[in-house]
């Protein structure tokens, strides 16, 4: 089991209890003393690397106040906290400082307001981007485990080249390069960084999975040779829509065809949530993501309900009351 030493745990706990306007402050004052050339902003900080690739992170998180209570179970290799952890993307700050302090200087964007829309990502869209010679944009802000998400970005040759590193394709809804790529016509990549159930007070860190993503994106940046791809965007891209519509979160969210899933809370179309029978007897909506482990199919109807601890994982609640008699 890999764990963070002292330093590490200190400097991850320093970032749970910052707010995002003294995070700001701290990340800009740190990325001055590392890199020549950094732009700062209220919406978002910008540090020109040696190394063609920039390393994208947010700021903020969902919750109105910091961490003050921090656990973490170094068998089990798992971080939460009671206040809400706050995971995402505290943990891909943490990546990309850790990064940083390895030697390798990569770009880097830090982004603003990111969980109220894209804020500061949707600010610096608008700018030519100001990395000159970028081949490609790796976010580091997924839940989960060795997950690449492209979003609209649709180049097979990309994907085919991140998951050489050991990932593997996943869908999403949106994340600050939805609007950076198009923009700036680069490729990019959201990557998993670990956290689990995030925008809730279950929010956990698996810190194992964080840092086997910070050994990958290292081989990323220290590639021999680091291919230039071509920006395809997908015909009919999901993430261009959301990102157009997702600057009034809350009316966004009144539409009829915009839904959360139940389990991690993110948002989606509705027809891109499965419907299943809840264990509160009502129905539930699950994303591709969440329906694993949550989700199960009745052996006698073979419609998708729940699974909970005490679901007979056969039959849904409604199937297991009705008695069958042999004929």
């Amino acid at each position: 089991m890999r764990v963070l030493s002292n330093e590490d745990y200190k400097l991850f706990e320093q970032l749970v209890s910052l707010t995002q306007k003294e995070l700001h402050k701290s990340m800009s004052k740190y990325l001055k003393s590392k890199y020549s050339q950094v732009k700062i902003t209220k919406d978002y900080i910008v540090a020109i690397g040696d190394i063609p690739i920039a390393l994208v992170a947010h700021m903020d998180t969902v919750y109105k106040t910091p961490v003050k209570n921090l656990y973490y179970d170094t068998k089990k290799g798992i971080m939460w906290s009671p206040d809400g952890l706050g995971a995402d993307d505290r943990a891909g700050v943490f990546a990309i400082l850790k990064i940083i302090q390895s030697g390798l200087r990569p770009s880097v964007i830090f982004t603003t307001d990111e969980e109220k829309g894209g804020l500061g990502a949707a600010v610096l869209a608008e700018e030519d981007c100001p990395i000159p010679n970028l081949k490609y944009l790796i976010q580091l802000d997924r839940r989960g485990v060795n997950d690449c998400v492209f979003y609209d970005c649709y180049n097979p040759e990309f994907t085919a080249y991140v998951e050489s590193f050991g990932f593997i394709e996943r869908w999403g809804s949106f994340s600050d390069i939805s609007f950076l790529c198009p923009e700036w016509n680069l490729c990019g990549v959201n990557l998993s960084v670990g956290y689990e159930d995030e925008h809730s007070i279950s929010e956990t860190l698996c810190v194992p999975a964080l840092l086997d993503t910070i050994g990958k994106v290292k081989k990323m940046l220290t590639a021999a040779d680091i291919p230039t791809f071509e920006y395809k965007e997908l015909a009919a891209g999901y993430s261009r829509w959301f990102r157009t519509n997702y600057s009034d979160y809350d009316s966004v969210l009144d539409m009829d065809y915009v839904m959360r899933c139940d389990k991690c809370k993110h948002t989606f179309s509705e027809y891109e949530l499965i419907p299943a029978k809840g264990a509160n007897g009502k129905t539930k909506y699950f994303c591709t993501d969440c329906i694993v482990g949550h989700v199960d199919w009745c052996d006698r109807c073979g419609e998708p309900y729940e699974v909970t601890a005490t679901t007979k994982r056969a039959l849904c609640d409604d199937c297991a009351k009705v008695k069958v008699t042999a004929k």
